[in-house]
């Protein structure tokens, strides 16, 4: 629960809003809908033109016909649909042609990021103001312009800062578009502090601020149907709260939130079916009863005890990921997972210690593993004995398809030894696991794929699959990924790969010599299949969040 000094400031705070609210223009009070464009567009000059509005631009003048102008409303109204609403205004200036078609989407993107010149990650006071300011008057001049329009809005996201000028403004635009359209509304709040800025007090008072916006404007969050936040700290009623005001919710996005020390999240809502929590300090996150969810993402948790999974019947891909720490207890995903068996698994460990307990096949495990297609085992720290991974081909029967990457990734790691001291981050990085009997068998994984194959210490375990893995496939092993960012780091750390046809000739005998196997091993060069690229991220990445 929150304190009682949070709490005072918090009915402080919403006296004085509620006495400062401005009220909503009516359609026929509303501004020149060409000029709030214009000044938007005046207070952006600094911004490059996005790529797919120059390509619009680069056709109507290379073309002396107009052949793009000549389709039809619908089709032209879908390409601007795409678009977010800066760049769907901005052709207009093409041709009289395009002139009303702005009026007539149906999917309105309005993002704050397109009225500030800067990232928003490194804005500041007076161009936060400015954007939001911007972006909330361009917001309502165009609803206004919409009330009689016989084309309904059918989606409308928006993305703003926090702060307390502009929650009411935004809250009412939401709420007069939601009096004359069915929406399915989707909102990311990013707060003026960034993560790496963004202290403790910082923190509280976001998470005032964002009780006062729900609180004052139910309506609009009634319609809410993907909602991002950053950022925020929470009372224990906080999040049963908002879930509980957000009935039509589908998305749920939290990142870099905490709440007071021992507090239990407990999540139960009817339609929600997508959950990411990232870099979020909670005692344990309880997810009771979310009927209809299908994907989450869970990473950065820093308790011993991160997660339960309760009644969640439809989930299908899950992503677990954290760097684990020496004084970190390791986690037995049978604990964590109860009865839930997903489709899709990814363990992430950013190249650290490996943070899952290896267990033994027990009915509560295979439980868990039963239905369990793809596996994907991210960041493996280099040099780490893979053995560990062979607890899952025996709990996982139905296994399709393996997926490593070992990778010791310094963009994300810590490497002072200093630091490392400070932080207790382990030296030992690997875990311990007997391999399975001789006698083991698997008769559904298929496909095998390492990124990061070292030919010195990798031969081992990729026999131990081929021998185990009777109906294997395909062996793909590839050579480290690169990394623009860090690649000149790895000159002193070369990887022991076969670069040419004889290395590769070697490694193939190696691997393959008195082993019973048919599966084709491909030792590729750094051309990696779509397939591939699009599985090794088996969960959507975060989308504006």
């Amino acid at each position: 629960m929150p304190s009682d000094s949070e709490e005072t400031r918090y009915q402080q705070a919403r006296k004085a809003l509620q006495a400062t609210a401005p009220p909503m223009p009516s359609g026929s009070e509303e501004t020149k809908y060409q000029q709030t464009i214009r000044k938007a567009l005046q207070a952006t000059d600094a911004m490059v033109v996005p790529l797919s509005l120059r390509h619009i631009c680069a056709m109507t003048k290379i073309v002396r016909e107009d052949r793009l102008g000549r389709l039809p409303d619908d089709i032209l109204v879908n390409i601007l649909d795409r678009l977010n609403v800066r760049e769907a205004v901005r052709t207009s200036v093409l041709a009289r042609r395009w002139l009303h078609l702005p009026t007539m989407l149906s999917r309105l993107t309005i993002d704050v990021r397109d009225f500030v010149a800067k990232p928003s990650t490194t804005c500041h006071g007076e161009e936060i103001e400015r954007g939001n300011t911007t972006m909330v008057q361009v917001t309502k001049s165009i609803l206004a312009r919409r009330v009689s329009s016989p084309n309904k809005i059918r989606s409308m996201c928006m993305a703003f800062f926090l702060r307390e000028d502009d929650i009411i403004s935004i809250g009412q635009a939401v709420e007069y578009i939601m009096a004359f359209h069915t929406v399915d509304f989707e909102i990311t709040v990013f707060t003026e502090m960034d993560y790496t800025r963004c202290n403790q007090d910082d923190k509280i008072n976001y998470g005032i601020l964002f009780r006062l916006f729900v609180d004052s404007c139910p309506i609009a969050f009634g319609g809410v149907t993907r909602l991002c936040l950053e950022n925020l700290r929470f009372g224990e009623s906080d999040i049963p709260n908002v879930l509980k005001v957000c009935k039509g919710l589908k998305h749920l996005s939290l990142s870099y939130c905490n709440a007071a020390r021992g507090t239990i999240m407990k999540v139960e809502h009817s339609k929600l079916s997508e959950l990411l929590i990232f870099n979020c300090c909670f005692e344990k996150v309880e997810l009771n009863s979310l009927p209809k969810l299908t994907w989450m993402i869970f990473g950065g948790w820093k308790s011993k005890d991160p997660l339960f999974l309760g009644y969640v019947p439809l989930l299908e891909a899950v992503s677990l990921s954290t760097v684990s720490l020496s004084h970190h207890k390791m986690v037995k995903l049978s604990e964590i997972f109860g009865g839930t068996s997903p489709r899709s698994l990814r363990l992430g460990f950013e190249c650290e210690r490996i943070w899952v307990q290896p267990e033994s096949v027990t009915k509560k495990l295979s439980s868990v593993f039963h239905q369990l297609k793809f596996v994907n085992l991210d960041n493996i720290a280099e040099g780490c004995d893979l053995t560990w991974t062979l607890f899952i081909l025996e709990a996982a029967p139905n296994l399709k398809e393996l997926y490593l990457m070992v990778w010791d990734h310094l963009c994300i790691m810590t490497t002072n030894e200093e630091e490392r001291r400070a932080l207790s981050y382990s030296e030992k990085k690997g875990a311990e696991w007997k391999s399975p009997g001789p006698d083991f068998q698997h008769h559904s994984l298929d496909t095998l794929v390492i990124f990061g194959f070292q030919s010195d210490c990798m031969v081992r375990y990729v026999r131990r699959v081929m021998e185990a893995a009777v109906n294997l496939k395909d062996v793909f092993l590839y050579h480290r990924l690169n990394c623009m960012k860090c690649e000149h780091s790895y000159t002193n750390r070369p990887l022991k790969y076969p670069s040419n046809a004889e290395q590769k000739s070697t490694v193939l005998k190696k691997l393959t010599r008195r082993i019973n196997s048919s599966a084709t091993i491909h030792l590729p060069d750094d051309n990696i299949t779509a397939d591939q690229r699009a599985k090794k991220g088996i969960l959507p990445k975060l989308r504006g969040c």
